[in-house]
């Protein structure tokens, strides 16, 4: 027998919205877009304070997108994105696929720049293409490989061009 929803969760714990802990988090969500989420605990907050003499409410907050050569040895480049102090998540349009990013959550001071409080770990954005790997045990026989080429074909044509051929 299955109970209903209130008597299903009278009792149980409810998990907390935030745990007091720091941590960014970086993924991948396809070859253009990245997605970030993070909490700042309050003892860090209390220490970024001090350390700038200015309140957490006041800060301007900043993710700072960093892109890596495939090796990951070179910054490429990098640019900022400001974040309301109510974010605790963001979706960043990288826009350059099969690439390595990391993000740093930080505020913008007026006379030092980027002050960084965190960093992310490193993500590979996939590629955008298909791969260059052809594996015989995967291949397709011969017929069904002209039948996935044509149908692919086909679906790149204009409408006109259908007509014209005769396939609408």
């Amino acid at each position: 027998m299955h109970l209903s929803g209130k008597e299903y969760f009278e009792g149980e714990e409810i998990l907390p919205l935030y745990y007091g802990e720091d941590y960014l988090v970086l993924l991948p969500r396809d070859p253009y877009w990245l997605f970030t989420y993070w909490e700042v605990s309050t003892a860090t907050k209390n220490w970024l304070e001090s350390e700038i003499n200015s309140d957490w409410d006041l800060l301007d907050l900043a993710l700072r997108v960093y892109r890596f050569n495939r090796e990951n040895t070179e910054e490429e480049s990098h640019f900022d994105i400001k974040v309301p102090l109510s974010a605790n998540n963001w979706y960043i349009k990288a826009g350059v696929p099969n690439k390595k990013y990391r993000v740093d959550l930080g505020c913008m001071l007026p006379e030092k720049g980027f002050k960084t409080i965190m960093a992310s770990n490193i993500v590979t954005t996939p590629r955008d293409t298909l791969s260059e790997v052809i594996d015989e045990s995967w291949r397709l026989p011969d017929w069904q490989e002209r039948h996935f080429y044509w149908r692919i074909a086909r679906n790149n044509l204009s409408s006109m061009e259908m007509v014209k051929r005769g396939i609408l």
